[in-house]
């Protein structure tokens, strides 16, 4: 099922949105059941599941829209979840409560066609996912709206200047941060000055400091440290190899399924 489009056809669209979600918290998808079965009994609920590698066992059919979480427990990348997604064939509607505009930039460009906040009210949740199963993009709301248009999501980082960014966020000076990563001093100050500059090519205003480049880059969400001490940027998360591309079987049990 190399095309992404999937099972999306004219005719696919007149019988309405099949629905699956992917989110780490039952009570989310028990809300999200719940919600539409009252509101927009149309669209179809075919399965959930708390994660991407998860989702093609716990439908029972093929969903012809997923909302997708945007930041999961496993640790997986929300630009590679969409990928995989849109590879199966599903059209994703990302659905969260994250405000960074880096992070949701990256799924909007891996290929999700669009935002709903999970403060937004229950309508427009209905609404998104009519949008995403006719092909349409939606954003919830005003601060949906922002979010996504946000400049600041447009700063490009590359994955060695991530690196040192969350090394000088957890302290290292530049002199540590070379002997971890095997590079010279001078090497690591480059990374950190270009990623300066890259801030202020989009921006108008580079960080002034070591200082603020770290909170920029936190705040807007290049970086993301988990409490671990093994955090990665929001680029560099885990990345799977494509969904199967089998039949849908029946959903294993889950407390969003189980629900009523």
């Amino acid at each position: 099922m190399s095309d992404a489009r999937g099972p999306h056809t004219g005719d696919d669209r007149a019988t309405g949105p099949r629905l699956a979600a992917v989110d780490d918290h039952p009570v989310i998808l028990h809300g999200i059941r719940a919600c539409l079965a009252g509101s927009a009994p149309e669209i179809d609920w075919v399965g959930s599941a708390g994660t991407v590698d998860e989702l093609p066992s716990r439908v029972t059919a093929l969903p012809s829209v997923v909302l997708l979480d945007i930041e999961l427990n496993d640790g997986s990348d929300v630009a590679a979840n969409v990928r995989r997604l849109r590879g199966w064939g599903p059209r994703v509607m990302l659905f969260s409560r994250e405000h960074r505009p880096v992070v949701v930039r990256r799924g909007i460009e891996a290929g999700a066609l669009g935002l709903v906040l999970k403060e937004d009210p229950d309508a427009q949740l209905a609404e998104a996912i009519r949008a995403a199963h006719a092909g349409t993009a939606y954003v919830s709301s005003r601060l949906a709206h922002q979010i996504v248009h946000d400049r600041r999501g447009k700063v490009r980082l590359s994955e060695r200047q991530l690196e040192v960014l969350e090394l000088l966020a957890r302290g290292f000076k530049p002199p540590a941060i070379a002997r971890r990563l095997y590079l010279s001093e001078e090497t690591v100050k480059t990374y950190r000055r270009r990623s300066i500059e890259a801030f202020a090519q989009n921006e108008g205003t580079g960080p002034a400091s070591t200082a603020e480049l770290v909170y920029r880059s936190m705040v807007d969400g290049h970086i993301d440290l988990d409490p671990t001490g093994t955090g990665t940027g929001t680029g560099t998360g885990t990345e799977h190899g494509p969904l199967p591309h089998t039949d849908a079987g029946e959903p294993g049990a889950s407390c969003a399924d189980a629900a009523g």
